[in-house]
């Protein structure tokens, strides 16, 4: 088994697979939860590979065929820090870094011509975290336990809404997407829940909206990134949407609140609840008059 040691692992490439497990001095986050993943040689497109010069040395990514990478369109710049698929090494290593990347690809392109490409979606998710999984941020905590989602708000960060409200629970077949919003200089980063149904206002004032967790600044950025993947990754896996493609009009149905069990039934307890929570949303400004009263009509008509 040929193997190649960058600054935040190692890659070791098998007769079937390239296996990639992350050690070494200041390992990203995201790369330290993960722990180690494998990728299928049949999921590998192709391999990129930037020889660098002396001060930044090469860098090497995989490029997996589509649907198959679960950070793809998640708004990530090009940074190890953010994905398991980019290894990069010091200058004096440029032509075994080199060789090992075309051994990747001969190998990828065999295995792809002989026994074809794994399923897309079984790969995204043996790329992502295992669950049940914690990301942890300023403002609080979000946990996935492969069916629901819980984002918790008792962090230093919370505001007095979210901290009186403490948590609310989206079941995964509600859920339609995960979008991550990286923080740019001091401002905040988020992680958000986007459910399907009602179209609501973009909100301005994160404080108030139950449906993400911030990150201020660099706190919990990367665990946040890595948990809207790992949900989007399930959701594909389950038939319950496509990979997020990033921030956009949020399509949101409203979920009763705290610790509901965010059930799919039509029962009048949980239409009920539903109309609720949408006046709850309305008069915190995230749904319009409009918007609650064509939605309100909708739900009672359920009846």
């Amino acid at each position: 088994m040929e193997e190649l040691r960058g600054r935040h692992g190692t890659w070791r490439l098998g007769p079937d697979e390239v296996r990639l497990s992350f050690s070494g001095r200041r390992v990203p986050a995201l790369l330290k939860a993960l722990g180690s993943c494998s990728v299928p040689l049949g999921a590998i497109a192709g391999v990129d590979f930037d020889r660098g010069d002396r001060k930044h040395g090469w860098r090497m990514r995989l490029r997996l065929v589509e649907g198959a990478d679960p950070y793809a369109g998640l708004g990530a710049a090009e940074s190890e820090d953010l994905t398991p698929l980019l290894l990069t090494g010091p200058h004096d290593q440029e032509l075994l870094a080199e060789y090992f990347a075309d051994q990747i690809a001969s190998s990828a392109r065999m295995e792809r011509e002989t026994s074809g490409s794994p399923a897309s979606v079984d790969v995204a998710r043996s790329l992502v975290a295992r669950v049940p999984f914690r990301a942890r941020t300023g403002e609080g905590r979000a946990d996935f336990d492969g069916n629901r989602v819980r984002l918790t708000w008792d962090g230093f960060f919370a505001s007095t809404a979210k901290g009186t409200e403490e948590h609310r629970d989206y079941a995964l077949a509600e859920i339609e997407r995960a979008t991550w919003h990286p923080p740019v200089d001091i401002s905040e980063g988020w992680l958000r829940i986007v459910l399907r149904g009602v179209t609501i206002a973009e909100a301005t004032d994160i404080s108030h909206d139950f449906f993400t967790l911030a990150t201020h600044g660099a706190k919990g950025s990367e665990e946040a990134f890595l948990m809207a993947a790992t949900v989007n990754a399930h959701l594909a896996g389950g038939g319950g949407g496509a990979v997020a493609a990033g921030p956009g009009p949020e399509q949101i149905e409203a979920a009763p609140a705290g610790g509901g069990n965010g059930g799919n039934g039509g029962g009048g307890e949980e239409i009920f609840a539903k109309i609720r929570e949408l006046g709850r949303l309305r008069d915190e400004g995230l749904v319009t008059d409009e918007e609650f009263a064509a939605k309100k009509t909708e739900l009672l008509a359920r009846l």
